[in-house]
């Protein structure tokens, strides 16, 4: 079976064109200098997921064979390089144990040696999306990150712990072989220019977990989903939802100038596909905000990005968990709009259609005129525990949020019934309840009072400018000022009882 799928990895390797525009370092051996070369993914301070098989590949001269030996058992591996067909590339998979480390991984090719040094095995996650993936832990100009002082202060106690391999921006219109980037070990200074979300949930994890973390950070500032999904696989997505026109106009888009890259496949072919098939743990999505007026399709298309990824992982099981975070309250130029409401119930839906998929809500995090949130913390600690319950078997408290199943009104007060809500919902003891709208007949949504009953836990809403109310809304602005949570504090999300189409 092993052989099987390493000839399989190694023929779609050799099958992806080269890039024209790319250096000859970062595609293949370099003229006059040594034929064995990895991908950048394999080098000094590198995490390899364990209790896997793990490919490693790269690229040496034709004919040649290529040992690899992992210090943590001893065992030696060996694969061809194959010759004729312009193909350069070697692919060996080897067996990883328990956490642990630091091991050395020696290569091997004809006269050349690479020797990987100071390897960790643990725990690898994915990390993509746009800005508020992207967002430093020193934040941006102006828009500061929570506790950024404490976590750049303590990132050298990380060192032997938490690894980082962040991708450089880019863009292709072909599939690249290779990226740009290198692993590093946690530090202040990497810390500090690192994924605020990232490198959140990376503690988070090695701290429930006592295991080595590492994070490869692929993310890009104001990008759409377009850009990170194949262009066939998006239109088959977007067949029979969109109009022909529609979808063209999509797959039309072209990068140019010092325009963010939206042109469809370019942020997949140059940023995730070099990537694959690195062993990893799953995905962790931050995006939506450039897609909000895609609310009604956007479901479909984060579907079938994921497909793909998985796809060019070989994860044919859907074994590598998805994880998205919900975009944050603000007020795109106008807080009362409705957009971001109706996006992020779409993007709750496309909970349906990917397996094997859990999403965490930020609308405690929003504010009001600032795009990226300064509590990168709240967002960190929610994936952590929804994943550790999802994929390490934690519990305690409950994972997700509280979602509204039931709604019943009666002489002029609405009651919402919520599920996981085990231990309750806040704020409690008779304080009321921001974010509630209601609507009589007309449609129109005023402001409402709602407050938090027990036995069973219930939301009671009224209004004394809808006496007889029709609809509930909660949160369901660009942005509004909104507080019903759980015990523990999990928000929740932008919700509705009507089914009213959206003028």
């Amino acid at each position: 079976m092993r052989s099987i799928m390493t000839t399989f990895l190694l023929m779609t390797l050799c099958m992806l064109p080269l890039a024209a525009d790319i250096h000859a370092a970062e595609q293949g051996p370099v003229a006059d200098g040594p034929a064995l070369r990895t991908a950048s993914l394999f080098c000094d301070n590198m995490v390899f997921q364990q209790n896997t098989s793990a490919a490693i590949w790269g690229w040496g001269e034709p004919g040649d064979t290529v040992s690899v030996t992992t210090s943590w058992d001893g065992r030696r591996y060996t694969a061809g390089i194959p010759t004729g067909g312009g193909c350069d590339k070697w692919l060996v998979e080897v067996d990883t144990p328990d956490a642990g480390g630091p091991y050395r991984v020696d290569i091997t090719s004809g006269k050349d040696t690479v020797t990987l040094k100071n390897v960790l095995v643990g725990e690898v996650w994915i990390c993509s999306g746009q800005s508020n993936m992207a967002m430093p832990v020193r934040g941006y100009t102006g828009q500061p990150v929570a506790g950024a002082m404490q976590t750049v202060l303590e990132a050298p106690v990380y060192e032997d712990r938490i690894r980082i391999f962040n991708v450089a921006k880019d863009s292709s219109s072909v599939i690249r072989e290779d990226c740009s980037g290198k692993w590093y070990k946690s530090s202040s200074s990497v810390v500090a220019k690192t994924s605020a979300v990232a490198y959140g949930f990376a503690v988070r994890l090695t701290e429930a977990l006592g295991v080595p973390v590492g994070i490869v950070v692929s993310a890009y500032g104001g990008t759409k989903i377009e850009a990170w999904t194949p262009a066939d696989a998006l239109e088959a997505s977007l067949e029979g939802v969109l109009s022909e026109r529609e979808i063209e106009k999509k797959l039309a888009v072209r990068n140019t100038g010092r325009k963010k890259p939206d042109q469809a496949s370019t942020l997949y072919n140059a940023m995730i596909s070099p990537l694959a098939p690195f062993a990893a743990k799953g995905f962790l999505w931050y995006q939506g905000c450039s897609n909000r007026r895609d609310y009604t399709h956007y479901d479909k298309m984060q579907t079938a990005m994921v497909s793909e990824w998985r796809k060019a992982w070989h994860d044919g099981d859907d074994d590598m968990l998805f994880a998205f975070v919900t975009i944050a309250p603000y007020s795109y130029g106008d807080s009362s709009d409705d957009t971001r409401a109706y996006f992020v119930e779409n993007q709750l839906k496309s909970l349906e259609t990917i397996p094997n998929s859990l999403a965490v809500v930020s609308e405690d995090s929003g504010e009001e005129f600032c795009i990226h949130p300064r509590h990168k913390d709240r967002v960190a600690d929610r994936l952590a525990w929804n994943i550790l319950v999802a994929d390490y078997g934690f519990s305690g408290i409950p994972a997700g949020w509280p979602e509204a199943v039931r709604s019943e009104v009666h002489d002029g007060v609405v009651t919402i019934w919520f599920d996981n809500v085990k231990f309750g919902l806040c704020p409690t003891y008779g304080e009321p309840v921001k974010g509630f709208e209601l609507a009589g007949r007309d449609r129109v949504f005023h402001e409402a009072e709602a407050v938090v009953k027990r036995d069973p836990f219930r939301v009671e809403v009224s209004s004394d400018m809808v006496k007889a109310p029709v609809a509930a809304r909660y949160s369901f602005r660009n942005f509004i000022e909104s507080n019903l949570t759980d015990l523990t504090g999990a928000p929740v999300p932008p919700f509705r009882t009507d089914d009213w189409s959206r003028e």
